[in-house]
């Protein structure tokens, strides 16, 4: 199995405002780039565009609308799992969206064997939540659902729950990323991740409008500086690939339309961590 990611550039070709959640526009891209509509669910995902490295979307206590400038370069990312080895789409192609044309530009492509992925983690890194991530928490439901309660996520990080989710997640549609089982993965994770610093806030996005009704979605976004404690053991070399996963695919609920979008970077000491991608 392979695992490629494109990473394409997006230039409106006039002013064009954009949907609440602008993985709408990028799934748009994929069906002009690949000239068929994307239907790839566990095998795809598709992130928000981004300016200047911040995501965009919008949040239900902003203004106004989002909109796109003439020229302006936005970014995208698509990731797809595949049997067998991905085809290249078009370089460039024109998009329209809405009313709007976009100019979609295939700017990178890296592919590698499902068996080979892997990250190099650094003993103290932060990983960044750069849109809403959505994390269930197991056997809640019930709960919910006996009181009449829509779902709920939790409001802060938990990356050995995240683990242990998206462990379960390819398992059961048969991903052999790795040998574990969700719950030795959560065993390890909790024990070996120490958080050492974090900046988190919690974040209703609009998601789109149906019917005359908004749909939105309430998750967190932010940044953790984590220490990884266990370096050498067979479970640390898992939870590269998990990572390697997550950074292409996402973490928690609905990744493959744009939510937990995450990216990781080494800790360094004696300097302020950046909001980037956290005010806009």
């Amino acid at each position: 199995m392979y695992v490629a990611t494109y990473n394409i550039k997006v230039i409106p070709l006039r002013d064009a405002p954009l949907p609440p959640f602008t993985s709408k526009v990028t799934r748009t891209v994929y069906a002009a780039l690949w000239g068929e509509e994307p239907v790839l669910g566990r095998m795809g995902s598709f992130s928000v565009l981004f300016r200047e490295g911040r995501p965009l979307y919008k949040r239900v206590d902003s203004n106004g609308v989002l909109f796109a400038r003439t020229g302006e370069l936005l970014e995208c990312r698509v990731s797809v799992l595949s049997k067998s080895e991905p085809r290249l789409p078009e370089s460039s192609q024109l998009v329209s969206f809405g009313g709007s044309q976009f100019r979609a530009v295939l700017s990178d492509v890296e592919v590698v064997s499902l068996e080979g992925l892997s990250v190099e983690v650094p003993r103290k890194f932060v990983l960044r939540f750069l849109t809403p991530t959505l994390l269930p928490v197991p056997g809640r439901g019930d709960y919910l659902k006996s009181s009449g309660v829509r779902r709920r996520y939790k409001l802060f990080p938990d990356l050995a729950l995240a683990l242990r989710l998206l462990t379960y997640d390819l398992k059961l549609h048969r991903i052999e990323l790795v040998a574990p089982t969700p719950f030795q993965v959560y065993k390890w994770a909790y024990r070996a991740l120490a958080e050492l610093d974090y900046r988190v806030r919690p974040e209703t996005i609009l998601y789109t409008v149906n019917e005359g009704r908004s749909v939105t979605e309430r998750g967190f976004t932010g940044y953790v500086m984590y220490e990884l404690l266990d370096t050498d053991s067979p479970l640390a070399q898992e939870f590269k690939k998990l990572l390697a996963f997550a950074l292409r695919f996402g973490i928690g609920k609905s990744r493959s339309i744009g939510f937990g979008h995450v990216s990781l970077e080494p800790a360094r000491p004696h300097r302020k961590t950046s909001s980037k991608g956290l005010d806009r």
